[in-house]
């Protein structure tokens, strides 16, 4: 890699870089893989592979450490691009949750 490019904190974000094998490091706490949400928790590992699959560096922190406690203050999630994607700028944190809000419709 060639440095940092961009760096996002946000589920909508991460996972959209993901879909562009964008992430260079993932940075996800340890309590979404304990989510009691079952589907939420198989979204952050399906993300945790993907990214690994693609070559890219996972970090997983401990909600009982204080980067962890910090991470998880910023939503849990966060990534270091591999390459600069501006259209994420756009996306709110709102917009995680847009794919179960089109299912109840």
């Amino acid at each position: 890699s060639s440095g940092i490019n961009a760096e996002y904190g946000g589920p909508a974000q991460c996972l959209a870089a993901n879909e562009n094998e964008a992430i260079d490091v993932l940075l996800v706490t340890d309590t979404l893989f304990r989510s009691t949400d079952i589907a939420e928790r198989r979204k952050y590992v399906r993300l945790v592979e993907n990214v690994r699959g693609y070559g890219g560096t996972v970090h997983i922190f401990s909600s009982l450490h204080g980067s962890g406690e910090k991470l998880g203050l910023l939503s849990g999630v966060a990534a270091l691009l591999r390459f600069p994607m501006p259209e994420l700028e756009d996306l709110t944190l709102d917009d995680s949750d847009s794919d179960s809000d089109d299912n109840n419709k």
